[in-house]
């Protein structure tokens, strides 16, 4: 919530498709050789995840409700799973990526908008920025439970005011995360998430424009931009991986 909060491919700030960026070293982290450079690139997105369950409350015997099966959905889950959660359902409209969901540790899938999903949730976290899926999901949320907005879509949105009301349901948004880092590469090196199965393309500098592009590909999950010179190889002429 800082707000002098400077965030790369934020502007000012540019992105980080080069070779080399330069980082402040209290904000590089070492990343041990159980992760992969394609699951060290996926601890951004992970961070998302994390925190999104920090939000709702996830706990072991936490039942969730999850809109979207997209990278951020897929690691949602998988943080979800990790932290005990016992019911995971996720909704959405791509039959692959919903069979990804399973993979992810799910326990049950629906197409959204044709499925009907089943119960009271103890928490529904929006990873799709759908209005329809948002609208559907808080009325599948137990009274006292949590609704986390993660997923962006329109700017205004109508919602059921005396179900929010009637069932007091605590509502937020996420835009960021903070202190996610040390978390995230100890469910990656530890194996409770695996951030390489969602990776379903790969490529250099010099094909940026297609993998921008792969996203649209309905078997697509999640494309890596990999620089000519790996994290390893940078270690290796004594440069800090992050």
């Amino acid at each position: 919530m800082c707000p002098d909060i400077r965030f790369h491919g934020t502007p000012p700030v540019d992105g980080t498709l080069s070779e080399f960026v330069t980082v402040k070293s209290d904000l590089a982290f070492a990343v041990p050789d159980e992760i992969s450079d394609n699951a060290a690139a996926l601890l951004e997105p992970l961070s998302v995840g994390i925190w999104a369950n920090r939000k709702a409350g996830t706990e072991i015997g936490t039942s969730l409700l999850i809109a979207g099966a997209g990278p951020i959905g897929l690691v949602t889950t998988q943080v979800g799973r990790a932290d005990g959660a016992t019911r995971i359902t996720v909704t959405d409209v791509n039959r692959t990526r919903l069979a990804a969901a399973l993979a992810s540790g799910a326990t049950e899938i629906a197409v959204a908008g044709t499925d009907d999903v089943a119960g009271e949730f103890d928490a529904f976290i929006d990873c799709s920025g759908s209005s329809a899926a948002i609208k559907a999901g808080l009325r599948s949320v137990r009274p006292g439970g949590s609704v986390v907005l993660v997923g962006m879509g329109a700017d205004e949105l109508l919602l059921p005011l005396g179900l929010i009301q009637q069932r007091e349901l605590h509502i937020t948004g996420t835009f960021r995360y903070a202190d996610t880092w040390p978390s995230a590469i100890e469910l990656a090196a530890s194996g409770r998430v695996h951030l390489d199965d969602l990776v379903t393309g790969e490529f250099g500098l010099a094909d940026v424009e297609r993998a921008l592009n792969a996203g649209r590909d309905t078997h697509s999950i999640k494309s890596v931009v990999r620089p000519a010179l790996t994290f390893r190889e940078l270690a290796g002429l004594g440069a800090t991986t992050s």
